[in-house]
């Protein structure tokens, strides 16, 4: 629909969504601050010439990102597609200050009307992040949102459009995941435990869409 050739995530973790989208998008780009996953991310990921993953914070990399590439896209009036999925791991544990990194990278972001936001573990009443008390959720989100693009349009998913993996080791092989421990302990813990694996969504688009399975807020 809208024709996207670049999708950029925050939060590479073990690189394991972002081997998936290389198959899918022409050029990937993603970070991991933490030396572990970074490492592991990096020795995944670098048989993609097409994959870029960078070791820094997720709101400096967009930074980064925005300035060597912004007119690249703004001025061919091309869309990129935000993943962003950097939280803390941990949610018993965040840090004192700026628990919530979203906010961060969504200034990053101010008056960048070509790009498409997804934010995974959106409080909509399906698998979504809580810090003290306070959910990430369309309130906490909406003003920033809206700075970086006052004309988007918003949209979430809901319980009936999930449904339980159902996918053996050759479709997966055939996605163009290798399926090594780490991928197969992720798929594993779906397969036994689909409910667990149901996590909220937030889409935000620059235009009305009809999508089956999601819902406009």
């Amino acid at each position: 629909m809208f024709k996207i050739e670049t999708f950029i995530e925050t939060g590479t973790f073990k690189g394991i969504n972002a081997e998936l989208h290389s198959k899918n998008f022409k050029e990937v780009y993603t970070c991991e601050k933490i030396e572990e996953y970074y490492k592991k991310s990096f020795e995944r990921l670098n048989q993609y010439p097409n994959v870029k993953i960078f070791k820094m914070d997720s709101a400096e990399f967009l930074k980064k990102w925005r300035k060597m590439n912004l007119c690249k896209y703004k001025c061919n009036k091309k869309y990129v597609m935000m993943y962003c999925d950097a939280h803390f791991f941990n949610p018993k544990d965040p840090p004192k200050k700026g628990k919530f990194q979203i906010l961060k990278e969504l200034k990053k972001l101010k008056n960048m009307d070509n790009v498409i936001i997804i934010i995974h573990d959106f409080k909509n009443g399906l698998g979504g992040i809580t810090y003290d008390g306070i959910d990430l959720n369309f309130e906490l989100l909406k003003k920033d949102l809206l700075n970086v693009n006052p004309n988007f349009v918003f949209y979430t998913n809901e319980l009936g459009s999930c449904s339980p993996v159902t996918l053996n080791y050759k479709d997966i092989t055939n996605s163009g995941l290798h399926l090594d421990e780490e991928t197969i302990n992720n798929l594993e813990y779906a397969w036994k435990e689909p409910k667990l694996t149901y996590r909220g969504i937030l889409y935000c688009l620059p235009k009305e869409v009809k999508i089956d399975g999601l819902r406009k807020i």
